[in-house]
């Protein structure tokens, strides 16, 4: 090994020769003494090594060393030559060559044969290399690559830009790594910057030798959140025929992006979505769903208007502590939404809602000011109910000490609301503008360690802007005030307990705590209530709610856990003709005792949960309602399922009820970087069918993702089945379902 030394100015250079034929051995020991002493009298030398200054704000004193290592080299004045296993280093810059020759003065470097150069995030191969070390520019010819963290490229020329950009000619890429990738994209052109994206003009989609898709133009993203088009989604459904789905990603800033989507359908019409994130300075956030649908024309008698939806939450600080939320979902249509929408709940729920509150809590006190309109429709009877609140005000003092078990407390505000019940055959609308102040006083007492017990007398006052003339049902606008005293005690206690032991320590307590609250107010006039505009009546409390509490609770980690919750409770009504009695027997208001209502919260480990409640009525002898919920794990996690059944019946008006009586059922399964399923599966068991299944999965198979997504709908006016395919390419996900998805 002979090996030489040059310091010089700017750079340093250090070269090692290879030499092993028998030519040179004996002359061996001579040239490296020579060499050796060449050397220190050059180290010793007045032309020291200087540094290279690099630019930028704060100047770094940084040298920057070429080493070279090849069996052959040779200089010519600034130009050095090497040949034959060539390797080059400089700064995190590796370059291997048959053949190359370097500039000293302008970096300026030329490699032939089988060329690789590696960088910190490409390793490149080629067969001739141009390349400037300094300014990172440099041409490539018949080129293959790869950018982490698995990016694989090629082709017949790339031009490398100074800001890490490519450009390249005839080129390919692909994020597979199999000799023949299981797809790949060819292109004429393309500019590629590494960790970003890739631009592609007359792209051609090839799912290994076969082209299968032609693109003018495709932007293929290297990063999570990149702008360009995502992979569309096909499919087929029974009613509205062929359906195509392209979402177009817009990634507008760090802190908001939007999803674009064009939807058509072959048998009904085109839709158009938009989905708008954004996260703001101060904590504001939201997020924007905006749909619309445009029918297919077809006779002018059956041709539907556009239908569309407006979904929008919006969370913001605002300056001295207020806090502004905002809601709004809408739908132009119901119909729409139950023979469009793909979720559920969204579709089988006829709700429109829009609320925007504005609310700020300090010390003691609370303020909330409120707006909202709430719209439901019943299709079981034709029958809809809208409730507004056009503004609500509330400000309200929380319980405040007053001596030591002496506590004040208040209510307050104001509200502006409509009411409308619309039926096939009438219509009714209620105003009513009203004030109100409640103060109380709450007065907490335990007399012993088993017991706690608590006294209360409050008052309340109420001023209606609106009422009906005396002896009559004219409504005027003369304010009509109210007034009322109440006071509430609630017990609970005697509690009892018993503790278990295991093992000579103490791992299951058993707790039971009998209750009772009872509540009164003072009664008004019958004069009085003649005057009151309430569509729902006139309630006030005069009531005693009693039951039993059973609490179990487990040792865990040294602190306490409950894993069972057991509770019945029943109240007696002394007024029922001014109490909630109505609603549980519409057709016996004058009833004294309520359902009686029994639950059981059951959780014996983190992810596991168990859930019945049921109302019993005393008086028929059977279940207004009853349900059951049990659930294991989430959704996000490897294995989960959730299982609900209820069976009650709503009272939408003293003459009218909607009865139901469903199962619903929802797993999901997931192998990581193999397979996720998910399923969901809901039955109306009053009517014996099915009202919807869905099978949703997507299968990783290397370099490809696979989804494939099954619906039926049952309660549509035609029963559909919806048949979706997609594949998501690597960083290019799947177009996005701004109809909805499944409910979990």
């Amino acid at each position: 090994m002979l090996t030489f030394l040059l310091v010089g100015n700017p750079l340093t250079i250090v070269y090692y020769y290879r030499m092993s034929s028998p030519a040179f051995r004996a002359g061996k020991i001579i040239l490296q003494v020579f060499f050796f002493l060449l050397a220190c009298l050059k180290l010793n030398s007045t032309a020291t090594c200087k540094p290279v200054w690099l630019p930028g704000p704060e100047a770094q004193q940084k040298e920057e060393t070429i080493k070279l290592l090849a069996r052959y080299q040779e200089k010519k004045g600034p130009v050095w030559l090497a040949e034959g296993e060539v390797e080059l280093r400089f700064a995190d810059l590796v370059l291997l060559a048959d053949r190359l020759q370097v500039h000293l003065e302008t970096y300026e470097v030329v490699a032939e044969g089988q060329v690789t150069l590696q960088l910190a995030e490409e390793v490149v191969v080629c067969r001739r290399l141009t390349f400037n070390l300094k300014t990172r520019e440099g041409q490539l010819e018949e080129v293959r690559a790869i950018s982490r963290p698995s990016l694989l490229f090629g082709a017949s020329l790339i031009q490398k830009l100074a800001d890490s950009r490519y450009h390249l000619e005839e080129a390919w890429l692909t994020t597979c790594t199999q000799p023949v990738p299981r797809w790949s994209f060819s292109f004429a052109r393309a500019s590629l910057q590494p960790e970003d994206s890739v631009t592609m003009k007359k792209a051609i989609f090839w799912v290994k030798n076969f082209p299968l898709l032609y693109v003018p133009y495709l932007r293929y993203p290297l990063k999570e959140r990149a702008t360009g088009f995502l992979f569309p989604q096909i499919g087929y459904n029974r009613v509205k025929g062929l359906s195509f789905s392209q979402s177009f990603y817009w990634a507008i800033a760090r802190n908001m992006d939007a999803t674009l989507t064009l939807d058509f359908f072959s048998r009904k019409g085109l839709g158009q979505g938009l989905e708008y994130r954004y996260l703001l300075s101060g904590d504001t956030r939201g997020e924007l769903n905006a749909y619309l649908f445009l029918f297919k024309k077809g006779n002018a008698s059956s041709h539907p208007a556009p239908a569309s939806i407006l979904r929008w939450n919006h969370q913001q600080n605002l300056p001295l502590g207020f806090r502004l939320n905002g809601q709004i979902d809408y739908s132009s249509s119901f119909s729409f939404l139950r023979e469009f929408e793909n979720n559920f709940s969204s579709a089988t729920v006829s709700n429109r809602s829009y609320q925007f509150s504005l609310s700020r809590s300090w010390s003691y006190f609370n303020f909330n000011l409120r707006g909202s309109r709430f719209e439901s429709y019943f299709p079981q009877t034709e029958q809809s109910a809208v409730t507004e609140y056009l503004p609500q005000v509330s400000f309200n003092l929380l319980k405040y000490r007053l001596r030591s078990s002496l506590y004040f407390s208040f209510e307050s505000g104001l509200s502006n609301w409509n009411y409308r019940w619309t039926t096939q055959t009438s219509a009714s609308h209620y105003s009513l503008g009203q004030a109100y102040f409640r103060p109380a006083f709450s007065l907490p007492w335990q007399p012993a360690s088993w017991l706690n017990l608590s006294l209360s007398a409050n008052s309340n006052l109420n001023c209606y802007f609106q009422s009906y003339e005396p002896q009559s049902q004219i409504r005027s606008s003369r304010p009509l005030i109210t007034a009322q005293g109440g006071f509430g005690l609630n017990l609970e206690g005697p509690a009892i307990y018993r503790i278990y032991f295991r093992q000579g320590e103490a791992w299951l307590k058993h707790l039971v705590v009998p209750f009772a609250v009872f509540q009164y107010d003072t009664s008004l006039s019958q004069e009085t209530l003649s005057r009151l505009i309430l569509p729902f009546g006139f309630f006030r409390r005069n009531d005693l709610k009693f039951g039993l509490l059973q609490h179990f609770l487990v040792k865990s980690g040294g602190s306490p856990r409950e894993i069972l919750t057991l509770g019945l409770t029943q109240t007696v009504f002394f007024d029922p003709l001014q109490s909630p009695s109505r609603y549980y027997y519409p057709q016996h208001p004058q009833r004294h005792f309520s359902p009686l209502n029994a639950y059981l919260r059951f959780y014996p480990e983190t992810n596991l949960s168990l859930d019945l409640a049921a109302d019993f009525n005393p008086y028929e002898r059977n279940f207004l309602s009853s349900r059951v919920s049990l659930a294991f794990s989430q959704p996000e996690n490897r294995f989960f399922f959730n299982l609900n059944w209820s069976r009650n019946y709503q009272v939408l008006s003293p003459e009218s009820f909607f009865r139901s009586h469903q199962l619903g059922f929802q797993a999901g399964c997931r192998w990581p970087e193999k397979l996720e399923l998910k399923s969901q599966v809901e039955l109306d068991l009053q009517n014996r069918k099915l009202l919807y299944t869905a099978l949703v999965g997507v299968l990783h198979y290397q370099c490809l993702d696979f989804s494939l997504d099954l619906r039926i709908f049952y309660f549509r006016t035609r029963p559909e089945a919806q048949l979706r395919f997609s594949v998501g390419l690597g960083n290019i996900s799947r177009t996005t379902d701004l109809l909805g998805t499944l409910g979990f």
